[in-house]
Formats: C-alpha cells, structure tokens, sequence
C-alpha cells in the first residue's frame, strides 16, 4: 500500500467515525494528520481548527496546526500556533522546530536559530553560535529566554 493510499484510507475511516462522533478531538486530529499528508492543507486546518476548539490542550494538535499554516504561507499564524504550543508544553521539541521555521520564514533568522536551539533541548545557545554571532553582532544574551 503506498502512503497516499493509507492516508486516504484514515481519512475515510476519520470520516466514517464523526458522523456518529463529533465532539472526538482525536478524530479530528487524525483526519487533519491524513488531509495533510495528503497536501490538503486548507482542510487539514479546519480539522486541526476542530480538534483545538474541543480539546484547547492538546499540543500536538497546536503544533500541526501550525506546520499547515507553514505549508499555507501563513506564517505569522503558524508563529501563534506555535507559541500556543509552548505555552502548553514548554519544552516540546518539535513546537520549538516549527516556530523556527515559521520565524525563518518571516525573516528572523536569529530567532529562528534560538528556537532549534531550544529543539535540541539547549538551555543557551552552542558556544560556537554565540562566537559567530558575537562577530556578526547578532548575539543579545536577553533574547534566549525560554
């Protein structure tokens, strides 16, 4: 079975399952998991949409939120998702991943390379970035708060 023929399955499955369950958040999740997958991404965000909207806590359902809205272009909107993530869970490595991405695509690089930083689970940056910042004249010892 190739992957687009498995995520097309969970989806249907997904589907099969709200029209008796609804208010299941995990079943939302899924089915935006296998949209995504899929490169549905718009429909993937309204599941994802679903799945916060019931069940406000679940990071994961944040931080993939936040990776379509990447795919979408949206970045500023993957940022909050991401930051809504952390709040939740503030040492989730891949929340830090994808805000560094969307950060990198808005064009924070810096930023963007203190949260894979945070991704690899280091408190402060490697020595050898802050050298390398420190030269270029990048580096605030404030902008690394957790």
């Amino acid at each position: 079975m190739t992957s687009e023929n498995f995520y097309k399955e969970q989806l249907t499955k997904c589907d099969r399952s709200l029209q008796t369950n609804l208010e299941n958040s995990q079943l939302w999740y899924n089915r935006g998991d296998a949209l995504a997958n899929l490169g549905r991404y718009q429909e993937a965000l309204a599941s994802f949409d679903k799945a916060t909207e019931l069940q406000p806590l679940n990071c994961a359902a944040w931080v993939f939120r936040g990776v379509v809205l990447i795919h979408l272009h949206r970045y500023e909107e993957a940022l909050n998702s991401c930051n809504q993530a952390l709040e939740i869970k503030p040492h989730d490595s891949e929340a830090w991943t994808f805000h560094g991405a969307a950060l990198y695509n808005l064009g924070r690089t810096q930023e963007a390379y203190l949260s894979y930083e945070k991704a690899m689970g280091r408190k402060e940056p490697s020595p050898w970035r802050i050298k390398v910042w420190q030269f270029f004249g990048l580096f605030q010892k404030h902008s690394f708060q957790s």
